[in-house]
């Protein structure tokens, strides 16, 4: 027993001086290189003062140079127009002044803040200025006294002394400044010396941890490629699944993206690795915050999340969240097993509607019952006390109850069309002229705002049915869109065949297997928001003002297309617009169309 305790013991040793062996090579080749970074900065910052200061000290000794050649120049030139009075003298002369006093300029910005500098410029500037003054003297007296009062000014021991003085400053700056100059060359010479060698033996020291690293990465990398094989044989275990498993560290980088999520969501998994999993699959959905904290205080989470696909689909998952924690127990990622159930959402909410509405068409069919029933007698007592009371205020007011009380019946008919439907006779109908008169009316009745557009293809199916019925179904959708676009828009009404396919009927609860007319009706209005959408086929429910609408219109049109055999769909965005399609069980066999009875042109009540 002691035994064993010893060897593991002596394991642990040599595991621990392992690593404390790694640290030490690791921090050694820090130090180096942080310390040559220092160095080669500090010759970097050296060498780059040195250049500066022998540019500016080249510019300083040029423009001095400048500054001598001109005003020789300019003195030459003086003297040949006072000996041969020729004017282009004069004017080189003047242009050597003017020369001059730019140099100076030049020269002025070259020394800058230099006190010492400035002193022996200022002293510079005003010889110079005393030269030239003397030289316009000399001007002078040439062209008002002659050539022999100009000689003896010439001659004078002031005239040569001045000169003398400039030159001798100018020569005495150069020098000056020629030794500066050739200091600084030299100890750039000697800063580059020191940084050759010093490069030399970081090369040599490099090399060195460069052979030892290699030896360290070498063993790294055996270890990483048999945890690498270890990963692969999992992740293809975990690509197996078809549920999408998704890992993330506590920072909400995805680390782990399998097969299964690829499917579900789109991306591939070079595009997800690396991605913030909330903006990438949430976009601050508020929902997951509560899933972050149950993970973190139990665990573990289970619940239901709104997700978005890479084309910007949203759909439902079924997620269970799992805390994975590092060796030292701290946390490290996030391991989530996410089933779509989008699908069986729909269906459980489409039975849900259907139910609600079964259950609302059962109680105001009741209702509407006993109203018929309190309606009947009114309106007889209405008809009888117009035979009796026959002067006109009462007949006035008799025929006023009248007609709400019938207005009232007509209401309960449209309500009982909504709950129980209408049986009606049926007959073979033809789609396109019914189109076409629903075309008509808007053109004719609607605003200039509001625009129309209509496809239909020559070769559309007939249904059976009540013609009458299908045009006021039309009616409301068109009327509803007209309403929603009171600062106009586009009306497009869109006629097609189609055909449900099984996978379709598995996803809406309405649809069966065939062959269907779709009638869509689409407008660029203001749209509908989801609480608004799940109420819009409810009686009584409308947007719009008392005066403007029963609730009656869509409510009613549904119960005639579900009596026909068909059913609705409705998607709609808020400032989008919305669209409706109607689908009705289609004839594919040519049989003759035959209309028993004229469409009635009934406007819908609207929504």
């Amino acid at each position: 027993m002691y035994g064993r305790w010893a060897n593991k013991g002596d394991r642990m040793i040599k595991k621990w001086s392992g690593v404390q062996k790694h640290k030490a090579i690791f921090i050694l080749a820090l130090s180096i290189v942080f310390t040559n970074t220092l160095i080669s900065y500090d010759n970097t910052i050296k060498l780059i003062y040195n250049r500066q200061f022998v540019i500016h000290s080249h510019k300083f000794i040029t423009q001095l140079q400048i500054i001598q050649s001109t005003l020789q120049y300019t003195e030459n030139t003086q003297r040949n127009y006072i000996i041969t009075s020729d004017i282009e003298a004069l004017k080189a002369y003047n242009r050597g002044y003017e020369e001059s006093d730019r140099h100076l300029q030049n020269l002025s910005k070259l020394i800058g803040n230099n006190p010492q500098k400035q002193q022996w410029f200022s002293l510079l500037k005003q010889k110079v200025s005393n030269r030239f003054n003397t030289l316009r003297q000399e001007i002078y007296l040439k062209e008002n006294q002659g050539l022999p009062a100009t000689q003896k000014l010439i001659l004078s021991k002031q005239d040569k002394e001045i000169g003398k003085e400039i030159q001798q400053l100018i020569e005495d700056s150069l020098k000056t400044e020629q030794n500066l100059l050739q200091q600084e060359l030299q100890k750039s010479q000697a800063i580059y010396q020191k940084a050759v060698i010093r490069f030399l033996m970081t090369v040599v020291l490099h090399l060195l941890l460069v052979a030892l690293l290699y030896k360290l990465l070498c063993n790294y990398v055996k270890q990483l490629q048999q945890a690498e094989d270890k990963i692969r044989e999992q992740n293809l275990l975990l690509d197996v699944a078809k549920d999408a498993i998704v890992v993330q560290n506590i920072d909400n980088q995805i680390l782990f993206w399998n097969q299964g999520a690829q499917s579900l969501y789109g991306w591939k998994v070079e595009e997800a690795v690396g991605k913030n999993i909330e903006q990438f699959l949430y976009q601050g959905s508020p929902q997951i915050e509560d899933a972050y904290l149950s993970v973190i205080n139990t665990g573990e989470w289970r619940g239901e999340l709104y997700q978005l696909t890479k084309e910007g689909k949203e759909i439902i998952v079924e997620s269970r969240w799992v805390l994975l924690p590092d060796n030292n127990g701290q946390l490290k990622s996030i391991l989530s097993v996410n089933t779509e159930i989008t699908q069986q959402k729909q269906l459980e909410a489409q039975l849900l509607r259907s139910q609600r509405l079964e259950s609302i068409g059962s109680l105001t069919s009741g209702i509407v019952h006993d109203l018929n029933n309190l309606l009947s007698p009114i309106l007889m007592s209405v008809q009888l006390l117009q035979k009796k009371c026959p002067d006109s205020q009462s007949q006035k007011v008799l025929q006023t109850l009248e007609n709400n009380v019938k207005r009232s019946a007509n209401l309960l008919k449209q309500i009982l069309t909504f709950a129980r439907g209408i049986e009606s006779k049926r007959t073979i109908v033809e789609i396109e002229p019914i189109l076409a008169e629903i075309e008509q009316i808007i053109t004719q009745t609607f605003s200039d705002s509001i625009i129309c557009q209509i496809d239909i293809p020559k070769n559309l199916w007939h249904v059976r049915g009540d013609a009458t019925q299908l045009h006021q179904v039309l009616m409301n959708l068109v009327v509803n869109a007209r309403d929603a676009m009171l600062d106009g828009g586009i009306l497009r009404i869109v006629a097609e065949n189609v055909v449900i396919s099984e996978h379709y009927a598995q996803i809406n609860i309405d649809a069966k297997v065939g062959s269907y007319i779709a009638i869509v009706v689409t407008d660029t209005g203001i749209g509908m928001s989801s609480e608004v959408q799940q109420r819009i086929f409810e009686p009584f429910f409308t947007t719009k003002d008392v005066t403007k609408g029963t609730g009656l219109g869509l409510s009613t049109a549904l119960g005639i297309v579900k009596n026909h055999g068909g059913f609705v769909n409705l998607y709609s965005q808020v400032g989008r617009g919305t669209e409706f399609t109607v689908y009705l069980p289609a004839l594919t066999s040519r049989e003759t169309p035959s209309f028993s009875q004229e469409l009635e042109s009934v406007m819908g009540e609207g929504y």
